[in-house]
């Protein structure tokens, strides 16, 4: 019963913030923030590269107030903090100009269905993981969704701390490059098909 009236509240607030409302969105940012972070935290555990990931997630749900269309904020919130964080990732890559000249037509989470927009990229990566060598799938499964410390998972897997970072290297190397290729490929079709 409680989760319901805390549902019910969530979508008032976000109502609120729609209208442009200042309050609703200071609460918002108070109600959501350490929990946000904390989500951010595990996937990318790095405390400023994390707060700037939330201050992304916050800055452009403010942006795109009006644009806003919500069920379920929380599961939107949390899908924004995932694509800023493989957003950050990825400004890493050498190829990131693709990414960046796209990614607002693209994979932006707060324009497109947060449900959907999940599914497909949890797809994707599932593709990408089922394809990885049977140790390396491991260590990165171990890494980014149950958010171990490389030393964790050493003392865990009884391999050196050096081989699971050079293995999550690689990983991380490998899915950048599919990403990139992907965003080349639909790069071209839009040139193509929309021009």
């Amino acid at each position: 019963m409680e989760s319901c009236r805390k549902s019910e509240n969530d979508l008032h607030l976000f109502d609120l913030l729609k209208q442009g409302n200042e309050q609703a969105f200071s609460k918002i940012y108070k109600l959501y923030w350490a929990e946000l972070y904390n989500a951010a935290y595990k996937r990318l555990p790095e405390k400023e590269k994390c707060q700037d990931v939330i201050q992304n997630v916050f800055a452009d749900l403010w942006n795109r107030k009006a644009e806003l269309d919500l069920q379920k904020p929380l599961a939107y919130l949390h899908t924004a903090v995932r694509f800023q964080v493989l957003k950050h990732i990825q400004r890493g890559s050498k190829n990131s100009f693709l990414y960046q000249a796209f990614e607002e037509k693209l994979i932006s989470p707060l324009r497109a269905d947060g449900e959907l927009l999940e599914k497909e990229a949890k797809d994707l990566i599932e593709l990408f993981i089922k394809a990885l060598p049977k140790k390396r799938r491991k260590i990165f499964i171990l890494h980014y969704f149950e958010g171990l410390s490389t030393a964790k998972i050493s003392v865990d897997l009884n391999i050196s701390q050096k081989t699971v970072q050079n293995q999550l290297t690689t990983a991380t190397h490998a899915l950048k490059f599919r990403l990139t290729h992907i965003f080349l490929v639909i790069a071209v079709a839009y040139s193509i098909f929309f021009k």
